[in-house]
């Protein structure tokens, strides 16, 4: 048997800035729910989230939450209030026992933030960190959540997903980060047009299943077309004659025309498209766009990049990773020429024309128009690539914006409008060498997948840091890893691939390492004794310890799978540790039955 909703949203209408958004709407969320709510900019995701919270009035039908219920809200704000350390906020209004100080831990601990920091003194993603923080902390029984994976490394989101998994209340969260939605959602609530589409299978599935709702859509309005062409020959033809007896059918024909360009709305809205002239580049472009050679940065003692040596060619697309403060904003820079190595050299390909896309959106003037800004130069037109050029209103159609906004200031738009404009900026004549920094923040599905479109066409040389996986596998040929210490990796293919790698030695140490056993074969040399004919006594006595190893690290992991199964502590923090603990497991037991069978082969050919 069903349980009952936990809230419930009945016949109701709800509009924003004087606009319609939603009729009629009628939606229940269950205690389990995992419902990603889907729609692009404008339709309403975010007035919808506002409704589910209590934050904003119906005008018309019923919202019910369950008596006593609380929500928990991540708007996508980065307010604060000032003089409190983290950790005050974060329990501001929470009663306080031995297990939320336990949780305010482990949830500052695992989203990387310093409970004992002051609120004023914080960055805009700190901000954003510690207002995530104190939502999780809530724990409450419908937790909100508006682009949560923003401003957070992949390792951080990794946790999160782990945590939500565990979490025990109902979810409904807005993203952009498709994998993140495959790993926490089990419901679909898709927004467009004004209605509300649920699909109760999650998010893995949603491609296959709006492409058949769109079909039928299509299908509609190509049969309501046929309807409408039918009954518009009957009129020319027979309504004169036969007036007042088939008034009720020409009613009938202006509702079928009302309909007709409804659905012809609907199946619009999931058609646009931003077009964008892709660039067009010389055949005789140098093939090594940028080299570094043996290149190192330091920040204070802190090493970011040690001994780097790299070489970027023509139509590579390098997708770049790595947490917080590993010095991938000071490798950009360094790209660019606003920041010099310690030591090494960075040497551009003669004519390169690189154009960057920040995140700190430094392009976007907050005093400055958006004419201002697409039309640097005066006037009101846009400068393309290739020597082309598109009047202002227009190109703003292209991304999404209203020409009538044209004179609105950048600092009045919000962080999402701000993104395209800086990418409506960057796109309109992007050079042979884009660089894009975190482009996916607050952008829609359906912009990041016209974004995705475009760098497909776009011929030149590619570097993009994000933190979105499924984008870095449709757009990266490589990946750049900025593992800390100074340490940068490099690997084939997209994040998918690089995941892939971490499970075997690279390719790079394994070539490393097989050249260095052919020097030591050449030079009569061993390396602790090890040899590719002999096994040394402390590799024979390795050998005999790790079947116990391997079997005492299987058995852990079986207990805490069956602690995670049947624990009766269904606390979120608990459990998120519980399969932490699992993966750390898991990950010694992998490396352990590798040494042993390296070791196997070795003893086999003595």
């Amino acid at each position: 048997m069903k349980s009952a909703p936990i809230l419930s949203v009945r016949e109701a209408t709800i509009s924003f800035a004087k606009k319609i958004l939603f009729e009629n709407l009628h939606f229940n969320i269950f205690p389990r729910d995992r419902v990603c709510l889907i729609g692009k900019n404008g339709v309403g995701k975010t007035t919808l989230m506002n409704v589910i919270a209590g934050e904003f009035d119906l005008d018309c039908g019923d919202r019910f939450l369950t008596p006593g219920a609380v929500c928990g809200y991540l708007t996508q704000s980065e307010k604060l209030p000032k003089d409190l350390t983290v950790g005050e906020f974060i329990l501001s209004g929470v009663k306080i026992d031995e297990h939320k100080l336990y949780l305010i831990d482990i949830v500052c601990d695992n989203l990387q933030i310093d409970k004992n920091a002051l609120t004023q003194n914080l960055s805009g993603g700190q901000k954003r960190r510690a207002n995530l923080a104190r939502a999780l902390v809530l724990e409450p029984d419908v937790l909100l959540l508006d682009e949560p994976t923003n401003h957070l490394d992949l390792e951080v989101i990794e946790w999160l997903e782990g945590y939500l998994q565990s979490f025990r209340g109902a979810l409904i969260v807005i993203s952009h980060d498709r994998k993140f939605l495959e790993r926490v959602s089990n419901k679909v609530f898709w927004l467009r047009a004004g209605l509300l589409k649920v699909n109760n299978n999650g998010y893995k599935n949603f491609d296959e299943w709006s492409r058949g709702i769109v079909e039928h859509e299509q299908r509609e309005l190509s049969n309501l077309q046929k309807k409408v062409a039918l009954e518009s020959g009957w009129l020319q033809t027979g309504v004169t004659g036969r007036r007042k007896r088939n008034i009720g059918r020409l009613h009938y024909l202006l509702e079928l025309r009302t309909k007709l360009e409804a659905t012809r709305k609907l199946v619009s809205a999931n058609s646009s498209q931003i077009k964008i002239i892709a660039q067009k580049l010389e055949e005789d472009a140098p093939q090594v766009i940028l080299a570094l050679n043996n290149v190192s940065k330091n920040f204070g003692e802190k090493k970011l990049i040690e001994k780097l040596s790299l070489k970027i060619l023509r139509g590579e697309r390098i997708g770049i990773i790595g947490k917080n403060g590993t010095g991938k904003s000071t490798f950009l820079k360094m790209i660019i020429g606003e920041e010099k190595p310690d030591s090494g050299t960075v040497k551009p390909a003669k004519d390169i024309d690189i154009s960057y896309f920040d995140q700190s959106r430094s392009a976007i003037k907050p005093t400055s128009s958006i004419q201002e800004i697409l039309c640097d130069s005066g006037g009101d037109y846009v400068k393309l690539a290739n020597g082309k050029t598109a009047h202002i209103c227009g190109y703003l159609k292209n991304f999404l914006f209203d020409p009538n906004d044209r004179e609105a200031l950048a600092g009045t738009l919000s962080g999402g409008q701000q993104n395209r404009l800086l990418l409506a900026k960057t796109l309109a004549n992007p050079g042979n060498f884009m660089i894009l920094d975190e482009p996916t923040n607050d952008l829609d599905m359906d912009t990041l997948d016209m974004l995705v479109d475009y760098l497909e066409r776009y011929q030149g040389t590619l570097i993009v840091v994000s933190h979105d996986r499924d984008f870095l596998d449709n757009v990266a040929t490589s990946i750049l890893a900025f593992e800390g210490g100074g340490v940068v990796t490099s690997h084939i293919g997209g994040y998918s691939d690089y995941l892939a790698s971490l499970q075997k030695p690279s390719s790079l140490a394994a070539a490393a390492g097989q050249e260095s056993r052919e020097s030591d074969s050449r030079d009569s040399r061993k390396d602790e004794g090890f040899t590719k004919k002999k096994l040394t006594y402390k590799h024979k006595h390795e050998l005999e310890k790790l079947p116990a190893k391997i079997e005492k690290l299987g058995s852990r992991i079986l207990e805490l799978s069956e602690e995670l199964s049947t624990s009766e502590d269904r606390n979120s923090a608990n459990l998120a540790h519980i399969s932490m603990e699992i993966a750390r497991h898991q990950k010694e037991l992998d490396a352990a039955e590798s040494r042993w069978l390296e070791l196997e082969e070795m003893s086999s050919s003595e």
